[in-house]
């Protein structure tokens, strides 16, 4: 049991270090505590700040201890750092609970090195029950790859994934913090929301496109600040509009979303090749390519809740749906080895 206020914040917790980098040597307490907050408020998680602390005043405690190193003389919480900014602000609230918010169970990690440190950040926050923003994800992945300098089986072991798989969220990383952050403004318009765009970037076949069309990487950086590119998921659309002259005139000489117009165009095309018009184009009547190009579009767009819905039957109809959407992935990969041979 811990006295809170001899337990500093981690600054380096990857979850809140883009947040607080903008302080400098301005940072305070109350900055961490509002950049801890915020970065679980600004979740979809269940264990949002508010949700946590609800959930410690019920126990009259945590029920995890948080853990923390000795460094120069004082702990330093390296896990649950959201935890103790709860006691630490109960403790100053006085009418909360019956709870002792003067002491937090801790656990030391006595004698760690900095790859131990890193391990523990790994399991909390990376394969933690909280989720994450993506882009903070890759940038954590990019640290641990470039700066401790970790070999992709150790991240593979820790992280899970596979070794393509975190190769491409870093080099996403690395693409968007050079060919979109450098020529966004300021950091107050730098939006990790816009991560995704750039991890489709990473397919081969997109940047071939674009250098193809005489362009570079950093138009796509603009293109994603301009908001050409606005449905990330858009981005799948570059090679076959850059492709066709028309297309790629309507997307490049065009404002906010003009990709959608430009796909529009080509759409329009395909219906007219086919002999049919707006209203005779159903289901039945659709080309199959036409169909996979709707249905790509549908699957990219499926929100969450809805995913979330079919993974744990939240539903009756779930079950049979999914066996649906197993019974179309079969026939597709049977379709895709016949035309492969």
């Amino acid at each position: 049991m811990l006295d809170v206020e001899a337990i500093t914040y981690d600054i380096e917790n990857p979850r809140i270090k883009i947040a607080l980098e903008k302080y400098g040597d301005r940072l305070t307490a109350e900055r961490i505590y509002f950049a801890l907050r915020s970065a679980s408020e600004g979740t979809k998680s269940t264990s949002s700040f508010t949700s946590l602390k609800d959930s410690i005043l019920a126990s009259d405690g945590v029920m995890v201890p948080i853990t923390v190193i000795r460094k120069d003389g004082k702990y330093v919480c390296i896990d649950g750092n959201t935890r103790l900014a709860i006691y630490k602000q109960l403790g100053k609230e006085q009418e909360y609970g019956d709870g002792d918010w003067t002491k937090i169970k801790s656990v030391e990690l006595i004698g760690a090195n900095q790859r131990d440190i890193e391990t523990i950040r790994v399991s909390a926050h990376l394969i933690g029950a909280r989720e994450w923003p993506a882009y903070e994800k890759a940038r954590y992945l990019h640290y641990l790859r470039n700066s401790e300098f970790m070999d992709y089986s150790e991240m593979v072991a820790l992280c899970g994934g596979n070794k393509t798989e975190i190769e491409r969220q870093i080099d996403a990383y690395h693409d968007m913090n050079e060919y979109y952050r450098d020529i966004v403004a300021d950091d107050t318009a730098f939006r990790i929301d816009r991560y995704s765009g750039f991890v489709e970037l990473q397919n081969p076949k997109i940047k071939g496109a674009i250098f193809d069309a005489g362009l570079d990487l950093k138009d796509f950086g603009e293109w994603i600040r301009d908001g050409k590119i606005f449905r990330l998921a858009d981005v799948r659309d570059l090679p076959k509009v850059l492709r066709d002259d028309e297309a790629k005139s309507i997307f490049l000489d065009g404002g906010p979303r003009s990709i959608e117009e430009a796909a529009k165009l080509l759409d329009r095309r395909l219906r007219d090749a086919t002999g049919q018009s707006d209203k005779e184009v159903t289901l039945e009547k659709a080309s199959l390519y036409r169909l996979a190009e709707v249905l790509t579009r549908r699957i990219n767009d499926i929100p969450h809740s809805e995913v979330r819905a079919l993974r744990d039957g939240e539903h009756e109809e779930a079950v049979e749906q999914v066996g649906v959407l197993e019974n179309l992935s079969a026939c597709l990969q049977g379709l895709l080895e016949d035309v492969s041979e």
